[in-house]
């Protein structure tokens, strides 16, 4: 397999940040900088820096520079936009399965439920509640709710699968709305989760949309915070 020069400079870098030539959080060297060491263009760089970055091994501010990331060994989430935890999972080079606890089609429904997805009265909704496992490990579970005019036939086979993948089949996904909080497990929750009952926990309710604004899914889920994270990158204006 032919590896291109930009992944062997990126290669490269990430072996002095491991080694301890750049600190966490420090500044890396200019494009530049980095051009003249490694003999080769700006562009070639800036491809560098982008695998890097989707490495969660650096970050790039595009008025001050680009900066070492701390590592961590919990799944992360947030850092490469708006993903399922599939493919979160998977980037992590970790097996992901899933165990469908309920898979329901619905008319009624909580009220927020129903405003969350703009729905008639009683719309036909997807109702799936399912564990989600990292390395046979449980990471979170979710209670999700889908309109039936999206996904008009759902089997448990495909509720076992990428969501997000099985919608973008016939609708592009735009963007979510996600909220979170600090919670702690209740008895149930921590059983499923193999975590002792009183555990910390993040509780995501995210909404996603299409490019257009139109309101897909809905999604309940709680994370063991033992074993995930939400990265964002927070730039400040000026």
């Amino acid at each position: 397999m032919v590896e291109y020069l930009y992944e062997k400079i990126a290669t490269a870098i990430d072996k002095d940040i491991k080694s301890g030539v750049y600190g966490v959080h420090q500044k890396l060297p200019s494009e530049n900088d980095l051009a003249q060491q490694f003999q080769t263009t700006r562009l070639t760089i800036r491809k560098a820096i982008d695998k890097l970055e989707k490495q969660h091994v650096a970050v790039r501010d595009r008025n001050r520079g680009t900066y070492v990331l701390a590592a961590h060994d919990k799944i992360s989430s947030g850092a490469d936009g708006l993903v399922g935890f599939t493919e979160a999972a998977k980037k992590f080079q970790l097996n992901v399965s899933t165990k469908i606890l309920d898979l329901n089609l619905m008319t009624e429904y909580p009220n927020y439920i129903q405003d969350k997805l703009d729905l008639m009265d009683n719309e036909p909704v997807w109702q799936i509640s399912r564990l989600r496992f990292a390395d046979h490990e449980p990471m979170t579970h979710e209670q999700i709710y889908i309109k039936q005019r999206i996904l008009p036939e759902l089997t448990i086979d495909e509720a076992e699968g990428s969501l997000y993948q099985l919608i973008e089949q016939t609708m592009v996904i735009g963007y979510a709305d996600q909220e979170l909080e600090a919670v702690l497990l209740d008895q149930d929750l921590s059983r499923l989760l193999a975590t002792s009952t009183g555990s910390p926990a993040f509780f995501a309710h995210t909404t996603a949309y299409s490019v257009d604004g139109y309101p897909i899914l809905y999604d309940d889920s709680h994370y063991r915070a033992d074993k995930y994270t939400f990265h964002n990158i927070l730039y400040r204006k000026h």
